[in-house]
């Protein structure tokens, strides 16, 4: 009788790829995704620090205007119209900034005089877009 116990199997051959283990394969591309999100990162970072960070005080430009339209003795639905075109112009004053290479935060969430104030810059570019489209109904 055969002691089976007694005979030896060969464990299976680590599998290689170009001489290389598996594990080490798989280490090295882990130290190369780490490096290239590295690079991304830094470059990421870098691109924010260029970027000017500026302050529009919004609720105080929306809420005068609203106050002004509700003043103004117009009908509901054209008051409504007036506001709608007041936010899309406001709101593609802000894109204008935001693709000049700015970041705009909300002046009342920010603490004074740390970040230049371009209100009145988004006050008189949206005055002029709401001109534009006055003229260009007429």
């Amino acid at each position: 009788m055969e002691n089976i116990l007694a005979t030896s199997v060969e464990p299976p051959a680590p599998r290689r790829f170009a001489g290389y283990s598996l594990t080490t394969l798989a280490n090295f591309a882990g130290i190369l995704l780490a490096g290239l999100w590295v690079s991304w990162a830094t470059s990421a970072l870098v691109e924010v620090k260029e970027r000017e960070v500026v302050t529009v005080e919004l609720a105080g430009m929306m809420g005068a205007f609203v106050e002004a339209e509700a003043r103004s003795g117009n009908p509901p639905e054209i008051m409504k119209a007036r506001v709608e075109r007041y936010l899309k112009a406001v709101e593609a004053s802000v894109a204008t900034l935001r693709a000049d290479g700015r970041t705009v935060l909300v002046a009342e969430a920010v603490i004074a005089g740390s970040a230049p104030d371009f209100t009145e810059t988004v006050r008189a570019d949206v005055a002029r877009r709401l001109e534009d489209q006055a003229h260009g109904q007429k």
